[in-house]
């Protein structure tokens, strides 16, 4: 198969697993489901993902793109710019990528390493956030916040109410927006 049409077919079965995921849920990805969802055929999507591990590696790498694009859609001249793309990355986040991010780290479970890539981000996160201030155990308090915020999300927490977590949610902004 030539690249381009890897690539195409890789964004083609990405999409049919995210759609499967949309209108089924994240348990309900399959090779199988993803490969007619898809229209290719098993050995074709086979050939892209070997594995349904593989299969959520490229999940993983595709919302790792849309992470590091919204953290680009941060302005330039914002203090703590990367900082605020954390936080506005985990409220923009939809529930299809909630259950696909809690997919993969049910695999993760039993396969660690399927995570490399995003402590490797994360740990190029931190760096350009540390580097970003000149406070930084206030900058890891809001980093730290920031994950709290994610995982009370992905596992469907209590979170105080609508009214306290949008006052919350105003606290951690003003307290990136404060760092120095």
């Amino acid at each position: 198969m030539p690249p381009s049409e890897c690539r195409n077919a890789s964004r083609r079965i990405l999409s049919a697993a995210r759609a499967i995921a949309t209108r089924e849920g994240a348990g309900r990805i399959t090779i199988e489901a993803v490969a007619k969802e898809a229209g290719l055929s098993k050995g074709g999507l086979l050939y892209n993902y070997p594995t349904k591990k593989a299969l959520l590696s490229g999940l993983l790498a595709q919302m790792l793109a849309e992470h590091r694009e919204l953290l680009e859609s941060v302005p330039e001249r914002h203090p703590a710019r990367t900082l605020r793309g954390h936080l506005e990355t985990v409220l923009q986040s939809q529930e299809v990528d909630d259950d696909l991010s809690m997919a993969i780290l049910a695999t993760a479970a039993s396969d660690p390493q399927l995570l490399d890539p995003l402590r490797a981000e994360l740990t190029d996160d931190l760096g350009r956030i540390l580097s970003d201030t000149q406070d930084a155990p206030g900058a890891m308090v809001a980093f730290w916040a920031i994950q709290g915020l994610r995982f009370q999300k992905l596992l469907k927490l209590p979170d105080g109410g609508a009214d306290t977590r949008e006052r919350v949610i105003e606290r951690l902004r003003a307290l990136i927006d404060d760092l120095k």
